[in-house]
């Protein structure tokens, strides 16, 4: 897929703000959160500190090691703010979550060594951790070429410590690998997961044309 920006910035914060605005509009009670907590939590200011290679680079160590602190961010807030929200009636609607694990299972080679650690990274999550299971998974498609384009748009990011990506962000091989994990992970599991192809024909759509197919998909869902 080749899309032109055409000055838009398509944002998770930025759908994030909308679904939540429509929501109050509509009466629901919302909580938002937003991962890795870089700057608010212990796992989440490691996870900043090792996307910084302060501890060399991420993108050669196994994911074994290097998911960990990013499932002992989601599971503190899972624990802290998710579990409490539902508990309480309401809806969460977060900016990236325990899901976006996905891009670990993109630095194992292709094969066994990728469908086991695929089984290791769920149980260790859901079961081990009891992280909160999220009823949907919305994943907005956008090329990583522009991925990156809008990357380098970004204000300065304090876990990165200067650079402007971080060691994920800066690999594009990695990002191609993790589109594709995305599409496969969709297709295991539609009851859950879903995309957003936020193109058309070679153009960016606006944020607004997005939301709406975000909205449609929830309620097509039943999910309010």
């Amino acid at each position: 897929m080749n899309c032109n920006r055409r000055h838009r910035w398509i944002r998770e914060k930025t759908q994030q703000d909308l679904l939540v605005e429509r929501f109050l509009q509509n009466g629901i009670s919302v909580v938002t959160d937003d991962y890795p907590h870089y700057e608010s939590s212990f796992w989440g200011k490691h996870v900043g500190r090792m996307l910084a290679k302060e501890w060399g680079n991420p993108m050669q160590t196994t994911p074994y090691l290097t998911a960990l602190p990013y499932m002992l961010d989601e599971a503190d807030g899972s624990k802290k703010i998710i579990k409490p929200a539902l508990d309480n009636g309401k809806i969460i609607v977060s900016n990236r979550y325990f899901t976006s694990i996905v891009h670990q299972i993109a630095k194992m080679p292709e094969g066994e060594q990728r469908d086991n650690f695929v089984n290791w990274i769920w149980h260790a999550g859901y079961d081990e951790l009891n992280i909160v299971r999220p009823d949907l998974v919305i994943v907005l498609l956008v090329d990583p070429l522009i991925c990156q384009e809008n990357i380098l748009q970004k204000a300065k990011r304090n876990y990165t410590q200067g650079h402007l990506m971080d060691a994920a962000e800066e690999d594009f091989n990695h990002q191609m690998e993790s589109a594709s994990e995305y599409r496969k992970m969709i297709a295991k599991e539609p009851e859950r997961w879903t995309l957003i192809d936020c193109c058309n024909e070679g153009n960016l759509k606006s944020k607004e044309e997005i939301h709406e197919l975000v909205w449609n998909e929830i309620k097509r869902r039943k999910l309010i």
